[in-house]
């Protein structure tokens, strides 16, 4: 028999009934039941009402890839789902694989043989749960309008230059010192955010006792919280019953220099394998994007799959671009495709020195028959010089050697320019990836193998 054991909370709470108690009780029940341990699925910190639950989804999974006998064990009915539909739908799929689920606080009543009685008791509990779901978000928003018409703080993270104490917002002098003069500093408007930093570390202030950095230094001059306006999420803005560290006037006379200065920055890197990577999971091919690091200085670019319904995966573009250039100047190095374009430029350099010695000989026939019209006194000498003249203009540049051509060749086979990287990599196809995002394939227009062998290397 399947043995499955499902366990979750919806916050990280030690008052709340832990996914190690609940597996404790799951452990405890299969062993007395069925003498054996079950497969453990879990989730923590994740809402009934949210699907998009990894633990849930790994259930899932091993549930349908079977239609053996089995059975779920779970702490209570509602650690499954907490809304009715979604609920249901997973009990049918449960019923259609042949997995029965067991609550272990929630025992069928006596005498409940049936399928159908089961199958409506568990109904029932999961109608409850999802009833009480509702109850505690809709006094969850209850709380927090109250909080907003009493012009109370709302949240649990309070910015710096303040503490929450026993549900009040106080300043901190010390902190609230060095906001003030931050903000003195910047309204002066000789000062960038890295000046701004050094400034202030400079002269003794310090940000969680540690020097100002770039990102702290943006992240309270965008905070409103500073002259007492709350965001309030949902509900909108309000003007907070604490006391504020700046006035109204200053913090917008701060976004008024921020917007001047602020200049839009686009994302002008080009991305050499945009829609030719293959996401291992869906098919899909990957799609550029980037994002800041954490203390958003620096761009990090990556190709990603862009598929809602994927489990998705992201690989950092310079490092997969870099793998790929280096795969595919070791597959032009190979001897037998450079000699092929060694031989290509041969055959057309001795075409093109055919072509130059028929030009060569019409300019020299040219050239005798301007100098018999002059002699002839059909144009002048003057007219002569400027005509023989202008053939020396068009005479052509010396053609390279082969062995010239080889050198120019091998400089460029080193795909240092940028111009001949992107060049190269317009001829490759498509490029596969595994899930640890090794590649294991890399396949040129027209050709259907891929040409890359031996250990792969990874773009993590």
């Amino acid at each position: 028999m399947r043995l499955y054991g499902y366990d979750r909370t919806s916050v990280w709470d030690t008052y709340k009934v832990s996914n190690d108690s609940q597996w404790t009780e799951i452990i405890k029940k299969a062993l007395e039941d069925c003498e054996s341990k079950p497969m453990r699925f879990s989730d923590k910190g994740e809402t009934g009402g949210n699907d998009d639950r990894l633990g849930l989804k790994k259930l899932i999974a091993e549930i349908t890839s079977s239609h053996k006998k089995g059975r779920l064990y779970v702490w209570r009915y509602d650690r499954i789902f907490r809304e009715t539909q979604k609920a249901l739908e997973f009990l049918k799929l449960c019923h259609e694989h042949n997995v029965e689920i067991v609550s272990i606080s929630e025992p069928l009543p006596e005498g409940s043989s049936s399928l159908a009685l089961k199958t409506m008791f568990v109904q029932l509990l999961f109608i409850n749960a999802s009833m009480q779901r509702d109850t505690i978000i809709e006094n969850t928003r209850n709380g927090l309008a109250y909080k907003r018409s009493n012009r109370e703080y709302i949240s649990s993270i309070v910015p710096f230059g303040y503490r929450l104490i026993e549900g009040e917002i106080i300043q901190v002098e010390q902190e609230a010192n060095a906001v003030k003069r931050l903000f003195d500093l910047y309204e002066s408007g000789e000062y960038g955010y890295k000046k701004l930093a050094d400034k202030l570390t400079e002269e003794g202030h310090y940000f969680n006792n540690r020097p100002f950095k770039v990102h702290n230094i943006w992240s309270i001059l965008d905070n409103s919280v500073y002259y007492g306006m709350v965001k309030g999420g949902t509900f909108g803005e309000y003007r907070g019953n604490f006391e504020p560290i700046i006035s109204e006037s200053q913090f917008k006379q701060a976004q008024v220099i921020r917007k001047s200065r602020c200049v839009k920055k686009v994302n002008n890197r080009e991305y050499l394998l945009r829609k030719k990577i293959v996401c291992p999971y869906c098919g899909r091919k990957l799609s550029p994007m980037w994002q800041w690091n954490h203390s958003k200085t620096k761009r990090l670019h990556y190709y990603y799959c862009a598929n809602r319904e994927c489990q998705g995966i992201y690989i950092p573009a310079t490092k997969i671009e870099k793998q790929v250039l280096i795969a595919l100047k070791n597959f032009i190095r190979k001897d037998t495709i450079y000699q092929g374009i060694i031989t290509e430029i041969d055959a057309q350099m001795k075409q093109l020195m055919k072509k130059e010695k028929r030009i060569d000989q019409k300019r020299s026939n040219s050239r005798i028959e301007i100098i018999q019209q002059f002699e002839e006194g059909k144009i002048t000498l003057d007219e002569m010089k400027r005509l023989l003249n202008s053939f020396e203009d068009k005479q052509s540049s010396q053609t390279l050697t082969i062995s010239q051509y080889q050198i120019q060749l091998d400089r460029l086979l080193e795909l240092q320019e940028h111009s001949v990287q992107r060049l190269i990599l317009n001829h490759v196809n498509t490029v596969s990836v595994q899930k640890d995002k090794r590649i294991n394939g890399i396949y040129l227009q027209g050709i259907s193998e891929t040409f890359i062998s031996g250990k792969r290397r990874g773009c993590n």
